[in-house]
């Protein structure tokens, strides 16, 4: 097996498709189709089912899949081991960012990195955090900016920043009025939340501690990743939504007024930089982090009143 043979494979595989497949890594089906049917004859056993529709692997070419992809991970490797030890700063860097996050953050730093580091191919994917953990562990992603802690295993964090949650009312809602609003005053069925599976959501949920109690009075069901999708729903009607300190910044000035403190409580996120514990591109994602903290306010940089240092 080669390394040629390996990314043939990795792709049919993806694809369910010789034709499909070929057509994605630029090359022709013939010689595609050539290369498995001569990895198939080394190996002594048939890959893929090509009776059925689509192609499936077979119980063999599964296994021999799986190993695939931690042969492409280990050798996409190599060059970043060489690229770090030569201190290169160019190259691509993948990184996963959870949909809550990434729309405020993501334009605070995105133009200073580039100017810094104009050879890095900088790729950002907006997934919930599962996912995120899952494509750092099969190596398609080099880093992830979630919601810590977390429960995870063989990674390390580095804490970026810490935002206060504030809530948002429709003018249409009696506590409107009001400057601040205490957490037993809310009524959980008033809150419109983000999809289950979403970590928001169910931090927004445990602030209020009664998510037993959740049942949405809505005549109709909304369920986005998209906050700013919520708050167009409760100028709409008259409910109320939680927000990030970060998307304060995207509320117009004749909206300041829906926007309240919590009363006696002030929940907080940690947003951080999640990698492998065995992370490679290590100058590239201090780099990131680095420019990513400096970009942050300072009292949101600051836990019990320590700034956050960097990687080094």
């Amino acid at each position: 097996m080669n390394i040629q043979q390996i990314e043939y494979l990795l792709a049919v595989n993806k694809y369910r498709s010789f034709s499909k497949a070929a057509e994605n890594i630029f090359v022709t089906q013939p010689a595609l189709t050539i290369q498995i049917r001569r990895l198939e004859d080394e190996l002594g056993v048939e890959l893929f089912d090509r009776n059925k529709k689509p192609l499936a692997p077979t119980e063999i070419g599964e296994r021999i899949i799986e190993q695939a992809r931690f042969l492409q991970k280990n050798i996409e490797k190599l060059s970043d081991i060489v690229s770090e030890f030569k201190r290169e700063l160019s190259g691509n860097l993948r990184i996963g960012i959870i949909p809550t996050v990434s729309p405020y953050l993501v334009p605070k730093f995105v133009n200073e990195f580039i100017g810094n580091f104009p050879e890095v191919n900088l790729q950002f994917t907006e997934l919930i955090t599962d996912d995120i953990l899952s494509h750092l562990e099969d190596g398609t992603l080099d880093a992830g900016i979630i919601v810590t802690p977390y429960p995870m295993k063989n990674m390390t964090v580095f804490p970026l920043y810490y935002e206060e949650f504030f809530l948002y009312v429709s003018d249409k809602h009696p506590l409107i009025k009001r400057k601040n609003i205490r957490v037993s005053e809310l009524n959980l069925q008033d809150l419109w939340l983000l999809e289950e599976g979403n970590c928001f959501r169910n931090q927004v949920i445990n602030i209020c501690r009664r998510e037993k109690d959740y049942k949405s009075k809505w005549k109709f069901d909304y369920e986005s990743l998209s906050i700013d999708s919520l708050l167009k729903i409760v100028n709409s009607s008259k409910g109320i939504t939680v927000i990030p300190e970060l998307a304060l910044e995207d509320i117009p000035v004749s909206g300041k007024n829906k926007v309240k403190k919590f009363l006696g409580y002030h929940p907080v996120r940690e947003v951080s930089l999640v990698v492998e514990k065995t992370f490679l591109k290590k100058n590239l994602i201090e780099g990131l982090t680095e420019i990513i903290i400096q970009s942050m306010p300072k009292k949101m940089r600051e836990k019990h009143g320590e700034l956050i240092s960097t990687i080094t």
